[in-house]
């Protein structure tokens, strides 16, 4: 009995320092700022009010985006998301915040099929095969970039970068530690 103790002690070590090292990839990868140009930013979604607001979450992602668009980082704009609670298109709600902040609307690609982080990647690669983008930065939460960017180059386009909201919430630390197991069930499944 001592040794079964003893080997799920080792094991449980084992599983807590490999998440420790990975959360701290996943921080060091996701908190660097873009710096470069790429043809296009995927921004991917968050909770979008029934108004067709955008939570704090969703904002700062696209606020993000918005930023390099500005600075002349990249020259069009992915926002990808599903239909959530609110019943509000979460693409739409992004696109027509952008829209209002100066974005002209042939700027912004609308996916409303983007219900997770695969399907934006998915949706993403099915638009390069007709826009032939060379390069691409993928904007999330800070803990989420890590993950995007792993399955966008999964799925086939190499060149891509991250960059991430500048909004900072309490909960971005619960969301670092599911961005753990999320991340070896995207090795495993897609």
């Amino acid at each position: 009995m001592f040794m079964i103790v003893r080997l799920l002690k080792r094991c449980f070590s084992l599983i807590f320092l490999w998440m420790l090292v990975h959360c701290t990839w996943a921080a060091i990868v996701g908190l660097q700022d873009f710096k470069t140009q790429a043809d296009v930013a995927i921004v991917l979604g968050n909770e979008a009010y029934s108004d067709g607001s955008l939570s704090p979450w969703l904002k700062g992602r696209v606020d993000a985006a918005l930023r390099l668009y500005r600075n002349q980082q990249v020259k069009k704009i992915m926002v990808s998301g599903g239909i959530g609670e609110s019943g509000y298109p979460e693409g739409d709600a992004m696109r027509n915040y952008l829209v209002e902040q100066g974005v002209p609307a042939k700027d912004i690609f609308t996916d409303n099929k983007g219900d997770n982080s695969y399907l934006t990647a998915r949706n993403f690669i099915t638009l390069d095969q007709q826009e032939h983008f060379r390069s691409a930065v993928v904007v999330s939460s800070w803990f989420h970039v890590l993950r995007c960017r792993y399955i966008v180059r999964k799925l086939g386009f190499e060149n891509v970068a991250t960059d991430h909201s500048r909004a900072y919430f309490w909960k971005d630390i619960v969301g670092l530690i599911r961005e753990f197991p999320a991340y070896y069930k995207y090795m495993l499944v897609y």
